[in-house]
């Protein structure tokens, strides 16, 4: 469980809850999509492991002790299968991040033995972190990296709200607008 979701816990003596719109993936408000995202982040971390291909995951069996730590700790309706979807993207996106930063970890190794002789704390288990280092030094993987890096140098306008994502403020502009207030479009980058 994550720190703020503890003290949530403590302070109201019940689960948080949730409200994931499966129009924009995210809870609308700002709060709970913050918990939400940071108990997704828990979850990545300690209960699941990254796998090396999304497409060979059973999302029943191998991501159900995920939905279950969330359920446990979170008062969310994952019975909808929208919600349960957005919930599932959000997993995908998380183990993304934690994947960038195990081969951030693997390059820092000038070698392939030495890279997997050095397991990062934050990962799983060593079959994992093996797993990963196979992957990391395949060839198709390193080519489709190359890729990857030359696309970002080209991007012009990073993202600059920081960690709240685009959804969030979208909503919170639209809100502003239908209760009558002005639209200022600096709102969007700030």
């Amino acid at each position: 469980m994550g720190k703020g979701i503890m003290k949530a816990f403590q302070a109201c003596g019940k689960k948080m809850k949730v409200t994931v719109d499966p129009s924009i993936g995210r809870p609308k408000s700002r709060d709970e999509s913050s918990k939400f995202s940071s108990q997704i982040g828990v979850v990545n971390r300690d209960v699941l492991s990254v796998p090396v291909r999304w497409k060979d995951v059973d999302e029943e069996k191998d991501l159900q002790p995920g939905i279950d730590h969330i359920k446990i700790h979170m008062d969310i309706n994952l019975d909808d299968p929208g919600v349960k979807r957005c919930v599932i993207d959000r997993v995908q996106a998380s183990s993304r991040q934690k994947r960038y930063r195990l081969h951030k970890h693997y390059k820092k190794y000038s070698s392939h033995e030495e890279a997997k002789n050095n397991k990062p704390s934050f990962c799983a288990s060593q079959e994992n972190w093996e797993d990963m280092c196979e992957l990391f030094a395949s060839p198709k993987f390193k080519h489709q990296s190359l890729i990857n890096v030359t696309n970002r140098q080209m991007l012009r306008a990073p993202h600059v709200s920081g960690r709240t994502p685009f959804s969030v403020l979208r909503h919170e502009i639209s809100e502003k607008e239908m209760n009558g207030g002005p639209l200022d479009m600096i709102e969007l980058y700030k």
